[in-house]
């Protein structure tokens, strides 16, 4: 059967078996495509592999395989390979920038991600075995994830044909212009850097700012991210943690102390409201036996006996409600005993004048 050319213009025909080739490794293409997506999704269920991690295989695989169809497109349509990748995109006199260089930065660009994923498997495995503490472990990662970062963008800018000490130098003469400007975020930058290193504050610690409590969540280069008690995530500064008083409730010990204050009337059985206090922290659930909770009779008030039960907690994110819960017990064992709260007393003398 003679071949029908459908299109033609100087050199480059385009025929009838042209189309149907084409149309063959398409279908080929999303077929495969289909299959890859398939041996992705089960490994990933097989081996318990995260969002991010499957996704980033669905990329690798979805680039892989329509580039090689690509190439055996151009190969069909008799089209030189090496004409297609070194066609310029943008030349000037001393720069250009051709189609295989976009190439080389995605695959620089993916090696780079798949290393980064790898380290962070890595660290996540040791920290999941207990060999590596989780809030430390998660602020070296993040540290080794940034030089890796550094390091692919470097190497991205000399493929690209730029000289890497002459950008360097530029950047850091840029910088040392515009640092009096920016010398808040460059303070936000370094005090990170700080925090991760020095450990003072690490992620999964909770810490106290200007009254706030919140679970750190997220240590960055320059932000941090803290999850409040109202579940609210607040972007603070990382200067604040170097440059103000901020209170890391996790970072002496896994557990932590509190109290709760109780007053009771005079003539109540001083031993009986030590009993019930021990009783109502002893039966909580997140209240530790060791170190024990103990109770402190603190004063003889105006017009109460002051009393307060000390207890060691590791949740202390949700102390609150551990109080909240512990104020509950102690109410209801309270009335259960006969033992009364007073209510605050005052005397008032009235000093009447006689106008007779």
């Amino acid at each position: 059967m003679k071949n029908i050319i459908l299109f033609q213009s100087g050199g480059f025909e385009f025929s009838l078996l042209d189309l149907i080739l084409i149309t063959a490794l398409l279908t080929i293409g999303f077929i495969v495509m289909q299959m890859t997506h398939r041996l992705i999704r089960k490994l990933s269920t097989q081996k318990h592999l995260s969002s991010r991690f499957t996704r980033f295989l669905y990329q690798g695989g979805r680039l892989l395989v329509w580039t090689i169809f690509f190439l055996l497109i151009l190969k069909v349509l008799n089209i030189q390979v090496s004409s297609v990748l070194g066609y310029e995109l943008y030349a000037d006199e001393k720069f250009q920038f051709r189609i295989y260089n976009v190439l080389i930065i995605l695959i620089i660009l993916y090696v780079i991600s798949g290393l980064s994923f790898a380290v962070e498997y890595w660290f996540d495995q040791r920290i999941e075995n207990k060999k590596l503490e989780i809030g430390r472990g998660k602020s070296f990662l993040q540290i080794v994830k940034y030089v890796i970062w550094m390091i692919g963008i470097i190497i991205v800018i000399g493929s690209l044909g730029f000289k890497v000490t002459l950008l360097v130098a530029s950047v850091s003469a840029l910088l040392i212009g515009v640092g009096f400007g920016l010398q808040h975020i460059f303070n936000d930058f370094f005090s990170g850097i700080i925090i991760l290193f020095d450990g003072s504050v690490k992620v999964n610690d909770v810490v106290e700012m200007e009254g706030v409590v919140g679970r750190v969540l997220d240590i960055g280069v320059r932000v941090s991210k803290i999850l409040t008690r109202d579940n609210v995530v607040i972007i603070v500064p990382n200067s604040r943690f170097t440059g103000q008083h901020v209170i890391n409730w996790s970072h002496n010990a896994d557990v932590t102390r509190f109290y709760v204050g109780v007053g009771v009337a005079y003539g109540s059985d001083v031993r009986l409201v030590e009993r019930i206090l021990l009783k109502a922290a002893k039966d909580h659930s997140m209240i530790v036996k060791t170190p024990a909770a103990f109770v402190r009779f603190k004063d003889f008030g105006e017009s109460s006996l002051d009393f307060e039960l000390y207890f060691w907690t590791a949740n202390d994110f949700v102390v609150e409600n551990i109080k909240s819960d512990l104020r509950f017990e102690i109410d209801h064992l309270f009335r259960e005993h006969k033992v009364e709260i007073p209510f605050p007393q005052r005397d008032l003398h009235l000093k009447t004048k006689n106008f007779d």
